[in-house]
């Protein structure tokens, strides 16, 4: 397992070394499990080969009404 070196201010290393007891896990642990988490793809393997695939009427803009039938309004 490769280690890395870090440099964080010191209200931070007490805030992790707080939450690491907290999760009763080591500070090493803790901070792996975070960074994994912030690192994962966000969507789902096949998400963009689905994205626009839907071959739905409803999807489909509706006619839109004449603007000649529209209210007469003031100019700003």
């Amino acid at each position: 397992m490769a280690q890395l070196t870090i440099y964080i201010d010191d209200r931070c290393r007490k805030r992790i070394a707080a939450a690491a007891k907290q999760a009763r896990t080591s500070v090493s642990r803790w901070v792996t499990e975070k960074l994994t988490k912030a690192l994962e793809d966000e969507w789902p393997e096949g998400f963009f080969q689905v994205l626009g695939s839907l071959a739905d009427s409803d999807l489909e803009r509706p006619p839109q009404p004449n603007p000649r039938h529209d209210s007469r309004r003031p100019r700003l």
